[in-house]
C-alpha cells in the first residue's frame, strides 16, 4: 500500500465512537517504555476523539520521512513502524487498562509523553504527544494552578494538566504519520540513530581520508541534533566516496571562492569557519539556479 493510500484510510476512520484509553509513558533506564492508564470522563474522552480526528483530517499531503525533510500544517511525513521502536511503546499500552492504572504522583515523574489509544473494531489508532512542563512533577512543585472565572483568577485546588490540541505523530497499522518531527525523533530515539551513524562515519576510511584532521568536524557536530542529522544524510548519500564528485568540489570551490581549504593531497583542511560550507557541499545542498543565476544553500534537495 502506498503512503497516500495509507493516509486516506486513516482519514476515513470514524473516531467518534472509538473505544478510548489514555496512557502516560516514560522511558525505562534499561531501554523500552513503561506506561500507566488514566481514567477520563466522557466529556474529556469526546474531546480527545475530536482532537485526534482533527489532527488526522488536517493532513492532506504526505511525504516520505527523510533526515532533513520537514512538514507543515497540512502535511505529514511517513515512515513504516518497522523502521522505528514504536512496537516497544505499543506493547505497554496494548494491555488491559484497568490492570495498569495510575496509582500516585510517582507515576508522573520523568514522563515522556501520553498516548490516546483509539480502537474501532479490530483496528487501533495511536495518537502520541510529548508532554509539556505542566505534566512534570518537578515543575508542579514550583507553580500554582489557577483558572479564570469571569474577570478573576482563582486557585485550582487539585493538580491540573494541559491536554494539547496537537498530536506529534499517529500510528495506524504499519504506517506512522509524523506531524511534529522533533518530538517524533525524541520519543522514538532517532537522535541515537544519528549519533550511531556519525560514529560509523568516523570509522569509515573513505570518509576520514578526505580530511587532514577530523577533530574540527567532531567538535562542530558535538551532540547537536541537527548537525548529527546532517552527518547521517552525508553518510547516507556518500558523495565523499565519489572521486569525480570530490574533484569537482575542489574545482568549483576555487572558482566560486567558497573558502574551503585543501592540502596538497586534496584533503579538506577543516576549521570552525568553514564547517557550515563543508557540510552543505557534502550534502549536495549548495545549488545553482539557472533562472536567477544565483547559488543557494537549501535544507533538502530532490532530483528532477
Amino acid at each position: 500500500m502506498t503512503k497516500e493510500a495509507a493516509l486516506a484510510n486513516c482519514r476515513h476512520l470514524d473516531l467518534a465512537a472509538a473505544n478510548l484509553s489514555l496512557w502516560i509513558f516514560k522511558r525505562r533506564n534499561a531501554g523500552g517504555f513503561s506506561a500507566k492508564s488514566i481514567d477520563v470522563t466522557d466529556a474529556l474522552a469526546n474531546e480527545l476523539r475530536r482532537i485526534a480526528g482533527a489532527a488526522i483530517l488536517a493532513r492532506t499531503e504526505v511525504d516520505d520521512y527523510s533526515l532533513t525533510e520537514q512538514c507543515n500544517e497540512v502535511s505529514c511525513l511517513h515512515v513504516g513502524t518497522d523502521e522505528t521502536c514504536f512496537s516497544d511503546l505499543a506493547a505497554v499500552v496494548n494491555v488491559p487498562a484497568e490492570e495498569h492504572r495510575v496509582t500516585g504522583e510517582r507515576d508522573f515523574q520523568n514522563l515522556m509523553g501520553y498516548v490516546v489509544r483509539l480502537r474501532i473494531g479490530e483496528q487501533i489508532v495511536y495518537c502520541v504527544k510529548q508532554v509539556t512542563d505542566a505534566w512534570k512533577t518537578k515543575k508542579a512543585r514550583t507553580v500554582i494552578n489557577v483558572v479564570l472565572h469571569a474577570n478573576q483568577l482563582d486557585l485550582v485546588e487539585d493538580r491540573s494538566f494541559t491536554i494539547s490540541k496537537l498530536i506529534d505523530f499517529v500510528v495506524f497499522g504499519d504506517d506512522l504519520f509524523i506531524m511534529n518531527k522533533r518530538a517524533f525523533e525524541y520519543i522514538l530515539s532517532y537522535k541515537i540513530e544519528y549519533a550511531n551513524s556519525f560514529v560509523e562515519l568516523q570509522r569509515e576510511e573513505a570518509f576520514t581520508t578526505r580530511f587532514v584532521d577530523m577533530q574540527p568536524l567532531i567538535d562542530h557536530v558535538g551532540s547537536n541534533t541537527m548537525h548529527l542529522r546532517r552527518m547521517a544524510v552525508i553518510h547516507q548519500k556518500a558523495h565523499y566516496r565519489d572521486e569525480a564528485y570530490m574533484t569537482r568540489l575542489r574545482e568549483v570551490n576555487a572558482q566560486e571562492g567558497w573558502d574551503i581549504q585543501f592540502d596538497e593531497a586534496g584533503r579538506i583542511a577543516a576549521n570552525k569557519n568553514s564547517m557550515k560550507v563543508i557540510m552543505q557541499v557534502l550534502l549536495n545542498h549548495r545549488l545553482y539556479s539557472r533562472l536567477s543565476l544565483s547559488t543557494f544553500d537549501v535544507p533538502t534537495s530532490s532530483a528532477v
